[in-house]
């Protein structure tokens, strides 16, 4: 039997340590219990109000820098690329005026909240001035609620937000180092399909240059000339007359060729040998109505690597952006003419 002494003896241990727990929990309820909702970013700011916009986690305080330009938002960290003007103003609408309810005061639990100095995701933003107008600490997302632990700058408050911080930058499982990626116009090409009249496709030197012919309109009774219909269009291949042509294939090729959207963008000023892009043997090309030609070349894949996607570097002639499309979006366009044909009875 377990002597009456023992007995105490573990009854004062157990006292101990649910005493320990309760001090922590009542420390914790203290600072929580405070019913209070407070504004935590300024109201009414539009991203024209700013002339930059940083992001960073921990003591990496700029892994992000967006900047706001006489041509528009541009992501420094990413060798000045355009930005995605939606994704500033969607950060800017869902920041502006923010609100949160209050959960503690405390510094020894913001570690609890993902809200340590060494753990929480920063953004600051600034006036045209410099100074600092809208600035966040963003960390954990709570359970069962919408938005994420918050606290202003060397404040140790820590509210919830309503609405999720850190998905309008990207971040969906938790703080993270923020992404110049996902602030990046990654629309690397957007034409209008019935400005379109000739597509030319070219592959280890072997071309094929497909043109629209378009219904006319007959004349009417005022003895008016035919116009053309450029809603309406068959595909021929130039040169090879009586080559029967699906139109739902080619137009597929043509829709893929009009919109192309990459998935990152690499250093411009790197060596185009390295990317496969300084004698490209793949070639897009787009002949307009207005009697512009448009050129895609296509270059060397690139593995996934970390954060960075697999794909296919690719450039507009003309421009010196350098993209990643996507394998599945390359094998759109170049379509072998067996492919293309009608099938055949």
């Amino acid at each position: 039997m377990i002597k009456t002494k023992n007995l105490v003896i573990l009854g004062v241990a157990l006292a101990v340590l649910l005493g320990i727990n309760l001090m922590q929990k009542n420390r914790h309820t203290k600072a929580t219990n405070q019913s209070s909702v407070a504004v935590l970013v300024t109201a009414g700011l539009v991203p024209d109000d700013l002339s930059r916009i940083t992001l960073g986690l921990g003591t990496e305080t700029e892994a992000v820098v967006l900047s706001n330009t006489p041509t528009g938002w541009t992501v420094d960290t990413a060798w000045q690329a355009d930005a995605s003007q939606e994704r500033v103003d969607t950060l800017v609408r869902n920041l502006t005026g923010l609100t949160g309810e209050f959960r503690s005061d405390s510094a020894e639990v913001l570690a609890d909240y993902g809200l340590a100095d060494t753990s929480a995701v920063h953004i600051r933003a600034y006036n045209p001035a410099g100074e600092v107008v809208m600035a966040l600490d963003v960390g954990n997302k709570p359970e069962r609620y919408p938005g994420n632990f918050v606290r202003r700058p060397d404040d140790n408050e820590v509210y919830v937000s309503q609405k999720n911080i850190l998905a309008q930058l990207g971040l969906y499982g938790g703080p993270e180092l923020p992404q110049n990626r996902y602030f990046l116009e990654l629309q690397a090409m957007k034409e209008d399909r019935l400005e379109v009249d000739a597509i030319t496709v070219t592959d280890a030197g072997h071309s094929l240059k497909l043109v629209k012919e378009f219904a006319t309109n007959e004349p009417d009774s005022s003895g008016a000339a035919p116009t053309v219909d450029r809603n309406t269009w068959e595909w021929r291949l130039d040169g090879k007359p009586g080559t029967a042509l699906a139109k739902s294939k080619v137009d597929a090729v043509l829709n893929s060729m009009v919109a192309v959207r990459a998935t990152d963008l690499v250093d411009p000023a790197a060596d185009l040998a390295g990317y496969g892009l300084a004698d490209p043997g793949r070639r897009a090309e787009l002949h307009l109505q207005d009697g512009r030609t448009i050129v895609m070349v296509f270059g060397d894949t690139r593995e996934a690597e970390g954060k960075a996607p697999a794909g296919t570097f690719m450039q507009v002639e003309g421009s010196d952006t350098v993209w990643v499309v996507t394998d599945y979006a390359v094998k759109n366009i170049f379509k072998p003419l067996d492919e293309l044909k009608a099938d055949q009875d």
